[in-house]
């Protein structure tokens, strides 16, 4: 116990530590780096701004003081202020639903289904992963946030632990939402700037999701059937699972009436945040209109006091506040390197000398120099819109396609999103797993590497093929 004690991530700092030490780390780089620009243009159709390869060019710098540094903050709590919102009104919502009791008598009776049948607990962990990695096609992670209570109270009923039970959401919904064949934000803005077919290449990408889905599963189960075997083995063994597993043995668990409908709301819930985004165009005011409309039906339907539905819902959001202002941490390095005219020099640097590598190199630096962006840029759009306008042509100068380059800033732009403490949605799923993030990394980096080198071989095909529009 004692060398467990001594490791490197039981001595992580507090997620608000290690994200204010990224933002000093940031300001001190206006200081360092030779600030520059790029041109930007619309993309036709569009109000999105792309850079114009070709222009870069130095300008005056702006360095942050200290002043400027701690204004980063609240312009960045402004910034991602729709993203805030999200998690505590689908946080709220959620507590909602899940006071009700419906979710646990659910899950209860399914494990205890699952029990009789003898259904191996691994072959549950692959179809919840699956199902989150289905639901990350259409949506980012942070819709997802709620349902991490689901993922938790799953595992710990089948004998794993918070991690596990963490990992089947966020490792499910980050690959879907990273390789997914139908991701608007990164997919369709991709496609968009390059001028290809909106989706095209379906095919070659569902086959790498599909796969690299299943590579992360594996190691999920791995670890899970590690800590089913020897407990101590834990990451986060010692750590409070009161009110996330379950209150009654499985046997005394059934479903009444009033359940199936919150069940059926629940459901409802699920395919408008599936059908609204593909059909409707919905994001995140819409997917918050949804929770709110959901919120009420279950309180209407469970005949809860209006009094005691508003108590309940905002301290499902008050929990979650914490969480959320990390959000707004996380924008505020992004706000940082912009003001200081050093975001495009990073962007820049990082592109440069691309052309000395054969195209199937080239290939695997441009996920590597797309992972590294990730960290300064978590939103895929965002990304998209800052670097694939610059990785076209270079991409082009080493004999790949522009299909490839996508496929090349999906795996880059995606998987480090399972690691990465800039993307504040992630540190909303550790806090509500009660798994601190130190441990998460501990776990995390080896599903990285996994679906990293799965997704490579996919990526080096596509380079093989000469991967063209479809």
């Amino acid at each position: 116990m004692e060398n467990k004690k001594n490791k490197w991530y039981s001595k992580m700092p507090n997620t608000y530590v290690i994200l204010f030490a990224i933002i000093i780390f940031a300001t001190a780089l206006t200081w360092i780096i030779q600030p520059g620009a790029f041109e930007r243009v619309a993309v036709e159709g569009t109000n999105r701004l792309v850079i114009v390869p070709g222009t870069f060019h130095e300008v005056d710098g702006n360095p942050a003081g200290i002043f400027e540094m701690f204004t980063a903050i609240p312009k960045g709590l402004q910034a991602a202020s729709n993203i805030i919102f999200m998690i505590l009104i689908s946080s709220g919502a959620f507590k909602i639903i899940n006071s009700t009791g419906a979710l646990e008598n659910s899950i209860g009776v399914l494990l205890r289904k699952i029990n009789k049948s003898k259904i191996p607990s691994s072959a549950v962990v692959y179809i919840v992963t699956f199902l989150f990695s289905c639901l990350g096609l259409v949506v980012g992670p942070e819709i997802q946030i709620p349902f991490t209570v689901i993922g938790v109270s799953i595992a710990l009923g089948l004998g794993y632990d918070l991690i596990v039970g963490l990992a089947m959401i966020v490792v499910g919904g980050g690959i879907g939402f990273a390789l997914g064949p139908i991701c608007a934000s990164t997919i369709g803005t991709s496609q968009a700037i390059a001028g290809l077919p909106l989706f095209s290449g379906m095919l070659l990408r569902t086959v790498c999701w599909l796969t690299a889905t299943i590579a992360g599963a594996s190691v999920i189960v791995w670890y899970g059937n590690k800590v089913k075997k020897n407990p101590e083995k834990s990451l986060v063994n010692g750590i409070s699972t009161e009110g996330l597993g379950f209150s009654k043995n499985f046997d005394e668990y059934t479903i009444n009436k009033k359940d199936k409908y919150v069940l059926l709301a629940l459901l409802g819930l699920f395919i408008a945040l599936i059908i609204g985004p593909i059909k409707y165009g919905w994001y995140l005011d819409e997917m918050m209109t949804a929770f709110l409309v959901v919120a009420i039906i279950v309180a209407i339907i469970t005949k809860m006091p209006i009094n005691k539905a508003i108590d309940i819902f905002t301290s499902g959001a008050g929990v979650m506040f914490g969480a959320a202002m990390m959000v707004g941490l996380g924008r505020a390095i992004q706000i940082i390197l912009e003001n200081g005219n050093i975001l495009d020099s990073v962007i820049y640097g990082l592109s440069q000398k691309l052309d000395m590598f054969g195209k199937y190199s080239s290939a695997i630096i441009m996920t590597i120099i797309h992972g590294l962006i990730n960290f300064l840029i978590p939103s895929g759009s965002g990304q998209a819109a800052a670097t694939i306008p610059i990785m076209f042509p270079l991409g082009e100068v080493v004999g790949l396609t522009n299909q490839v380059s996508i496929l090349a800033f999906q795996i880059g732009d995606g998987i480090t999103n399972i690691i990465y403490p800039t993307l504040g949605s992630l540190m909303a799923m550790c806090g509500l797993a009660r798994v601190p993030f130190g441990k998460w990394v501990k776990f995390a980096y080896k599903v990285v590497l996994i679906v990293y080198a799965v997704t490579w071989v996919f990526l080096l095909f596509a380079v093989k093929i000469n991967w063209g529009p479809f």
